[in-house]
């Protein structure tokens, strides 16, 4: 199930030849066209919008599959229904927040080979209190706001990703994507905020996705690089410190999505219920938060052990779930009915035995000092006509399939 998306980028915002960031590669520059693949798309919709870090049961992880199949018009471009097109403006909102992340991200691990991909705010709220800083950009909106993602890639490279997506034609995308100022506006203000050594500076993207419906022209993906401005600096001897942060991110999400939600806040928030949370000043407080992370530690060992001994998925090395979801009602996909859809995600068994036994990490979380983070590797996305099967290195599975 796939449908042409034209993507344009914009070379003439990348710096002059022989200065970083260097235009990739895998980059064309204009116009062109990319086969975009559905169900690909919804799973790393549910896979973007998992939380990393919370409490509670969240929907986001299904909701992909159960609302937005249907959404998508039989025309070879990508597009929208025209019922979906006429959605009240709260709901075409967030439809269009999902689809401007889910569309660029699943593009640019195609064409960046991105290992680790992090929300930017649990990425600046988890690296603030290791490296003393106390003005945090976690602005939820606005110019201070910070980048929806950091990703590092294969070659230890580090990218830094605002998405938009809008339904309101190319010239609100345009004002989305936002102008240099000064001051800066749009996407552009929001992922100026962080700025890494220049031997692990990837690209500084803003990606705008203009959303077509049926009958119209298709959808356009929009990518620029524009300079960025007044950013917080991660120094050489501070990589550590986001590398723990993007490996949080990784783990936690994956284990969210496989069932294990306390060791997935186990592993985000190590110090106490917040990212951010670090050793109590005061003996009182002290013991206190020591209590509340042993308790949860308690709790994960328990979870562990009662999904690993039951659950088994893909080649029985994984443990996860795997979960029938029935359509409200039938769609057509090629030609073909479609009535559920079959979603199988897991986690490695390797690592759950590690988490088990130390589920809240208060090291580093690297290689130095725990061997699950061994396990992360490249995002890779394999489609078939009616399925898709997202890996990340060896730790995460997840496949869905559309189903009569």
């Amino acid at each position: 199930m796939d449908r042409i998306l034209k993507v344009h980028i914009d070379r003439t915002t990348w710096p002059n030849p022989g200065i970083p960031p260097l235009f990739p590669k895998s980059f064309k520059a204009g116009l062109s066209s990319y086969n975009l693949n559905i169900p690909a798309m919804l799973m790393m919709i549910g896979y973007l919008t998992t939380p990393t870090s919370s409490t509670g049961v969240s929907l986001s992880e299904f909701w992909a599959w159960v609302r937005y199949l249907a959404a998508i018009s039989n025309q070879a471009d990508l597009s929208l229904t025209q019922t979906y097109s006429e959605l009240d403006a709260h709901q075409k909102t967030i439809l269009s927040d999902d689809f401007g992340m889910g569309v660029p991200i699943l593009w640019l691990c195609d064409k960046l080979s991105l290992v680790q991909i992090v929300d930017g705010r649990y990425f600046m709220e988890r690296i603030a209190p290791m490296v003393g800083v106390t003005q945090r950009r976690t602005a939820k909106r606005g110019p201070n706001k910070t980048p929806d993602f950091l990703a590092r890639d294969a070659a230890g490279k580090w990218h830094i990703i605002e998405c938009k997506g809008t339904q309101s034609g190319s010239e609100f995308s345009e004002k989305q994507l936002g102008t240099k100022g000064p001051p800066p506006t749009g996407g552009i203000a929001q992922k100026c905020s962080i700025r890494f050594p220049p031997s692990h500076t990837g690209q500084r993207l803003v990606c705008g996705l203009s959303i077509g419906v049926e009958g119209r022209t298709g959808s356009v993906l929009k990518i620029i690089d524009p300079e960025p401005e007044d950013p917080f600096e991660v120094e050489t001897d501070q990589l550590i410190y986001a590398e723990d942060a993007a490996n949080r991110g990784v783990i936690s999400r994956v284990l969210r999505m496989s069932g294990f939600e306390v060791t997935a806040e186990s592993v985000a928030s190590p110090f106490g219920s917040r990212p951010d949370a670090t050793r109590a000043a005061s003996a009182r407080a002290e013991s206190a938060r020591k209590k509340m992370v042993e308790e949860r530690d308690q709790k994960s060992r328990r979870e562990i052990r009662s999904i690993v001994g039951q659950r088994l998925v893909f080649d029985g090395n994984f443990r996860g779930r795997e979960i029938p979801i029935e359509l409200p009602r039938e769609i057509w996909v090629n030609e073909e009915p479609v009535r559920k859809v079959i979603l199988r995600q897991g986690v490695c068994r390797e690592a759950l035995e590690e988490l088990e036994q130390k589920p809240s990490v208060e090291d580093l979380a690297d290689n130095k000092h725990v061997s699950w983070t061994q396990l992360i590797g490249r995002n890779v996305v394999e489609t078939d006509r009616l399925s898709a099967t997202m890996r990340i290195g060896d730790i995460f599975r997840s496949e869905i399939i559309l189903a009569p």
